[in-house]
C-alpha cells in the first residue's frame, strides 16, 4: 500500500492504517518495538509531525503503547480478568500460566483515613497497614495496587508480607481467614505523573480504577484495594452464573 496525496484521507490516517496492516499481519508482533519517528519518517518520506500524529492515534486505540525512555512498542496481548472472581493477584497470574511477581514500594501503618475506616468497619484513626505494591507479568508492569488492612484484626501483617507470596495465603495460613466474596467499582481516569512512572505509560493514559473490598465467610471486610492498570492490557469480563 503506498501513500496517495491526491485522495481527502489525510497522511496521517493512511500510515496509521498501513502500520496497523503491518501490526495484523504479524510484520510487528505484540510487545516489539516499532521503528523510531525518524525511521519512519525516512520510510514514508513524510514529516515528523505526520508520523508522530499517526502514532498517537495507534497509541489512542490500544494499538501501540509508549514506554517513556525506551520507544514505542506494540501493545501486549489483553488479559482477562473476572470482575465476578474472589482470587488474589497470585492466583490471577497462576490462571494465566505466569510466575506472579511484585514490588512492594511502601509498607507503612498509618492512622485509617475516614474512607478507609468507613469500608473496613472500624473506627477512624485506627492502626491499618497501608501497603503500595507494583505487580508485574511477564516482567512488565500490570497492576499497581494500594491496599489497607486493619491491624486490630491482621495484628503484625506488616512484618509478615513477603515479595512473591501470595497475601491472601498468609491470611488464610496466619490468621484463618479466607476471601469469599467481594465488591468493586470501576471507573476510567487519567494517569499521573506517578502512575505513568510506575505503569510505564504517558501521563494522562486511560486507566482502569479498580476499587475492590474483599469479604470473609461472616461477610466482614477484610481489605480495602485500589488497581490501576491501563485499559488496553486488560479486558474485565463478567461471566453470567450457571
Amino acid at each position: 500500500m503506498n501513500l496517495n496525496p491526491s485522495t481527502p484521507q489525510p497522511l496521517y490516517m493512511q500510515i496509521r492504517q498501513m502500520l496497523k496492516n503491518d501490526i495484523q499481519n504479524g510484520k510487528y508482533k505484540p510487545d516489539e518495538q516499532i521503528p523510531t519517528e525518524a525511521e519512519l519518517c525516512e520510510t514514508y518520506n513524510v514529516s515528523r509531525i505526520t508520523i508522530r500524529k499517526a502514532i498517537e492515534e495507534l497509541v489512542k486505540e490500544g494499538t501501540l503503547t509508549r514506554i517513556p525512555r525506551r520507544g514505542t512498542f506494540v501493545a501486549s496481548n489483553k488479559f482477562h480478568n473476572e470482575l465476578l472472581s474472589i482470587s488474589g493477584f497470585s492466583e490471577f497470574s497462576h490462571q494465566l500460566g505466569k510466575i506472579p511477581n511484585s514490588r512492594i514500594l511502601r509498607s507503612e501503618v498509618i492512622a485509617a483515613p475516614k474512607d478507609v475506616a468507613g469500608h473496613l468497619l472500624i473506627e477512624e484513626g485506627s492502626p491499618v497497614l497501608e501497603l503500595e505494591r507494583l505487580m508485574y507479568v511477564d516482567e512488565r508492569p500490570l497492576f499497581y495496587d494500594t491496599a489497607h488492612y486493619s491491624l486490630l484484626r491482621f495484628p503484625d501483617l506488616e512484618k509478615k508480607i513477603a515479595r512473591d507470596e501470595s497475601t491472601y495465603k498468609i491470611l488464610l495460613q496466619d490468621y484463618h481467614t479466607e476471601i469469599v466474596s467481594n465488591d468493586k467499582i470501576i471507573d476510567v481516569i487519567g494517569a499521573t505523573k506517578i502512575h505513568a512512572k510506575y505503569l510505564e505509560c504517558d501521563i494522562g493514559a486511560n486507566l482502569f480504577r479498580i476499587v475492590k473490598i474483599a469479604f470473609d465467610a461472616n461477610d466482614q471486610p477484610v481489605h480495602l484495594s485500589t488497581f490501576m492498570c491501563e485499559t488496553n492490557k486488560v479486558n474485565l469480563t463478567v461471566h453470567r452464573a450457571k
